[in-house]
């Protein structure tokens, strides 16, 4: 429309406005009102329900509008890794009442730290407290992931197999796609030459252990155990009191310790009396947890390599080490870490320590290299004959997802994070995939695995895809995905930051690819910095296109959602008494003679002396 500056521009003005609405193209929605979730229905795809699906679940049931929600699980039931996981003593090395959703916290934890049956127990009543396994079908895989440009929504393609039934294939459409698989999940059997073609007794692997392969069975046996991270730590002093013979093969050291006071011992419980206060005060039950979060966030600064922290602990440690082998010298330098305190995944495993002691366990610190018919031969060329090899080997943790999910111009995140075809695990704050649009995932690379509390981060990412959710049901965002440069620029960051921490030690851990050596698993900083970090999304990182032609057919007619619903709506929201400034409140409206809320000479809250930043944020006044 030319400028009302002339009067051509008057008469092209009133030309204008003289055409019905709608004649030059643009049609404003008369049904659209401002940040009003009726707007628009979206359908959101949730991949896993184990602890990242049923938070999920909980927070679009709580924060979440018009949305249609399903969780497709692989399994029969919930609980992802508690589920799947059932080896001797399997536990989450993390003090339970850290393990906990932050809107439910758990008074009835019977250990200190618990095992996965525990940790079952209680996922499942948080499903049932909140009736969130009817968002959720079971037996059901995921095959491929496709972006639809034309559509602006995911095709999922998916593969049923119920017992019983003939199996399935069918599809969903998703307008936001949420990868929940866990890291911890896709296991792996060793590369050993024999192990399945070769030796004819027994093979297990910690994630899949036999539901048959109990204590009786281990009395008569002779048993290897290969491998020395976590689930080895856990099954050992789990078999071992009931195990004829145990052969035990470490190739590296570990740093074994003690985290907020979980020193691996499963005999540390609650009491009653405990679980009794806890029921009878939530108040001391969070008190109680924030005492082990504490601990736990405070301990991050143990990963800057060479600093006091780092040195101090790796002293305290190999002490304390030592002490519990009693001071066995083969034991003490086996197992001794030619690396940094935290280069691989720290372990609280006092049990382990003890067990490895006892008559019937021998510890070898020789890789396996091959099987035989009769048993294990290490690399130091010695055979021990063994009924059973249980593999405590761990999972692939290249974080590439074990199904094809394909984004715009066919990028395909398989071949991007895999690092076998020359990919590099990278991604926007741990988070979501540049030429991924409308895609989360949890605990992506880097995220912050070792520098503090689990939950807290896993509960952010949560939050931020709600975030996401209603800026596209809101402002009518048809797709976004994080841009490339700004991703580019925040992974050099993260690589220089790695620089200077303990991960670049030489280890052994899956933190990094033990190929090349490069860190794809840390964040740069602790859990409280990520948190805060992805708090507020940086909705200008990304690239967003939108649903109608003109972006801000969001505004609709100019309608709120209490002018809509005018009956008991609040249509002054702004008129507040905690917006009343406290100086003022005290010194003008009161008289000074009020009893309203003390403050300083200047009436500030602290904010570099301007009295009228918080007025502005309605945090001054609580009265």
């Amino acid at each position: 429309m030319p400028s009302s500056q002339s009067n051509g521009g008057r008469t092209a003005a009133r030309d204008f406005y003289s055409t019905p609405p709608g004649a030059q193209g643009y049609h404003i929605p008369q049904d659209t009102t401002w940040r009003d979730p009726q707007n628009r229905k979206m359908r959101v795809l949730t991949i896993g329900a184990g602890v990242s699906g049923i938070l999920m679940a909980y927070l679009v049931q709580k924060e979440c509008q018009n949305v249609e929600h399903v969780v497709y699980e692989k399994n029969e039931d919930i609980g992802g890794t508690w589920l799947e996981n059932r080896y001797p003593c399997a536990a989450c090395d993390i003090p339970s009442h850290a393990y906990s959703y932050q809107f439910a916290p758990y008074p009835d934890w019977p250990r200190f730290f618990s095992q996965s049956p525990e940790i079952w127990t209680y996922l499942d009543l948080v499903c049932k407290t909140f009736d969130l396994r009817k968002y959720m079908t079971f037996y059901t895989t995921v095959t491929g992931c496709y972006w639809q440009q034309d559509k602006g929504q995911w095709l999922v393609k998916l593969r049923q197999a119920q017992p019983g039934r003939e199996p399935r294939e069918f599809e969903e459409n998703c307008d936001l796609l949420l990868h929940g698989t866990g890291v911890l999940n896709d296991w792996k059997w060793p590369d050993i030459p024999g192990l399945h073609d070769r030796f004819k007794g027994r093979v297990v692997h910690t994630a899949r252990w036999p539901a048959d392969y109990a204590e009786e069975q281990w009395k008569k046996e002779r048993i290897a155990v290969i491998g020395s991270g976590s689930s080895s730590l856990q099954t050992v002093p789990g078999m071992q009191p009931h195990a004829r013979h145990m052969d035990i093969f470490v190739r590296t050291g570990a740093w074994f310790t003690v985290i907020a006071g979980n020193t691996g011992d499963p005999s540390k419980t609650y009491t009653d009396e405990e679980r009794a206060r806890f029921h009878a005060d939530p108040a001391a039950m969070l008190a109680h947890a924030k005492s082990i979060e504490d601990d736990i966030n405070g301990l991050w600064g143990f990963q800057h390599r060479g600093s006091e922290t780092q040195e101090a602990i790796k002293a305290q440690m190999a002490e304390r080490t030592r002490q519990k082998l009693n001071g066995n010298e083969r034991l003490v330098e086996g197992l001794k870490p030619g690396f940094g305190f935290g280069c691989r995944r720290i372990n609280p495993a006092d049990p382990y320590l003890e067990a490895i002691q006892q008559p019937n366990v021998d510890v070898h610190f020789t890789p396996a290299a091959e099987c035989t018919e009769r048993g294990v031969v290490g690399a130091d060329g010695v055979e021990r004959e063994v009924d059973t090899v249980v593999c405590a080997t761990g999972f692939d943790t290249s974080f590439a997802p074990r199904f094809p999910v394909v984004g715009r111009s066919g990028a395909d995140l398989r071949d991007r994070w895999a690092p076998g075809s020359g990919g590099c695990p990278e991604s926007y704050l741990g988070l979501a995939v540049p030429d991924l649009p409308n895609f989360i995932t949890f605990v992506g690379p880097p995220w912050p695995v070792q520098n503090g509390s689990f939950i807290g981060p896993l509960q952010s990412v949560g939050l931020y895809a709600v975030k996401m959710i209603h800026k596209m049901q809101n402002e009518g965002v048809r797709s976004w995905t994080p841009r490339a440069d700004v991703t580019e620029d925040f992974n050099k960051h993260v690589q220089e930051w790695i620089k200077s921490s303990v991960y670049t030690d030489d280890c052994r851990s899956w933190y990094k690819n033990n190929d090349t050596g490069r860190v794809n698993a840390i964040w740069p900083g602790s859990s409280l910095h990520y948190i805060q970090v992805i708090e507020t999304p940086r909705y200008e990182d990304f690239e967003m296109e939108y649903c109608a032609k003109n972006r801000w057919a969001m505004l609709g007619m100019g309608f709120t959602v209490a002018e809509r619903n005018k009956e008991g709506a609040d249509l002054s929201p702004y008129l507040k008494l905690e917006n009343i400034d406290p100086k003022w409140l005290n010194e003008v409206i009161l008289g000074g003679k009020g009893t309203g809320p003390k403050v300083d000479g200047n009436g500030t809250k602290g904010t570099n002396g301007n009295a009228h930043e918080g007025a502005l944020d309605g945090d001054h006044a609580k009265i």
